[in-house]
């Protein structure tokens, strides 16, 4: 399970996490920010911890991850979120509202996100259920 969440995640920075229509899909490491290396890292270590059984690593890079990939995308949302409210009020006056609407709507965040999630979910779940399973057998 640590091993499909840390491919998850590795995979998933490669998607399109943010499209606009006139530009290309960007992806997780493509958003130009330090965290980018950080989570890519902790999928990397995620992986090394799956194979070598370290609960605690998995825990720990799983962690790593939930923190600056849950940053990322609530900071991408906040900004998705302004600039489309800004648009709208500079546009009140525009004679074609209805296809700013239209353009407007296009601007999201996609699925990307829902990979990079599972990865992180994955990764912690592994680690937490290996660290139950290393209690019951030790206590």
């Amino acid at each position: 399970m640590g091993m499909l969440g840390a491919a998850l995640l590795f995979v998933g920075m490669f998607l399109p996490v943010f499209s606009m229509p006139t530009i290309d899909d960007i992806t997780y490491f493509q958003n130009g920010r330090f965290d980018r290396i950080i989570v890519l890292s902790a999928s990397v270590f995620a992986m090394y911890f799956a194979f070598a059984r370290n609960s605690k690593g998995l825990v720990a890079a799983g962690a790593m991850s939930l923190v600056f990939a849950g940053y990322s995308f609530i900071d991408m949302y906040l900004q998705v979120r302004d600039m489309k409210a800004s648009i709208r009020t500079e546009s009140v006056n525009y004679e074609f509202e209805g296809s700013i609407d239209t353009i407007l709507n296009t601007i999201e965040l996609q699925w990307g996100w829902y990979v990079i999630a599972a990865g992180v979910l994955l990764i912690l779940v592994a680690g937490f259920k290996r660290d139950a399973v290393n209690e019951k057998t030790s206590g």
